[in-house]
């Protein structure tokens, strides 16, 4: 069966359009997945480890047969090719986190990997692109739209949208 799904992108380190844009296309490259949107890309401050650089973040919509734990190695595996370490400590700077937000039709909750993703409700981050994106997705579990997440969101922190770098 095919099903929508929603990444979360965010990059700290290094050329961050570039880490975006190379996750992105290494989803592309994949038989199995047709990435049909890409959401602007935002810019934000850190939220919880504070002392490092700032974030560019996006959301994805793809289309897939392929399941949720496959999905999560596909990810995983596109994160070390892009140079994150295997084991990265939370809220540490990174090169690429890549996130799957949400299944069209599953929810899942294994010791590592929850769909949809728990922490979607409280950052700005990922319901800003998200929205823009799918206002009215409907997020299994949550029973709301995305845009009705956002509205309800406790994160104050500011996401200003990310004007792409000029090529010379």
């Amino acid at each position: 069966m095919i099903e929508l799904v929603y990444l979360g992108l965010g990059s700290n380190i290094g050329d961050r359009e570039t880490n975006i844009f190379s996750s992105i296309a290494a989803l592309e490259v994949r038989d199995e997945i047709h990435v049909s949107r890409t959401a602007s890309i935002y810019e934000t401050d850190p939220l919880y480890n504070t002392d490092q650089p700032s974030f560019l973040n996006t959301v994805v919509e793809l289309k897939t047969e392929l399941d949720p734990e496959v999905m999560l190695q596909v990810c995983k595996g596109i994160e070390l090719m892009l140079g994150r370490p295997e084991e990265n400590e939370k809220n540490e700077p990174r090169v690429i986190d890549m996130d799957i937000l949400a299944y069209e039709t599953k929810m899942i909750e294994l010791e590592h990997l929850i769909i949809p993703h728990p922490e979607i409700i409280a950052r700005k981050f990922v319901l800003v692109p998200w929205a823009e994106l799918a206002p009215d997705f409907t997020v299994q579990g949550f029973g709301r739209t995305v845009s009705e997440l956002l509205a309800l969101c406790p994160d104050t922190s500011e996401v200003r949208l990310h004007h792409l770098e000029k090529s010379a």
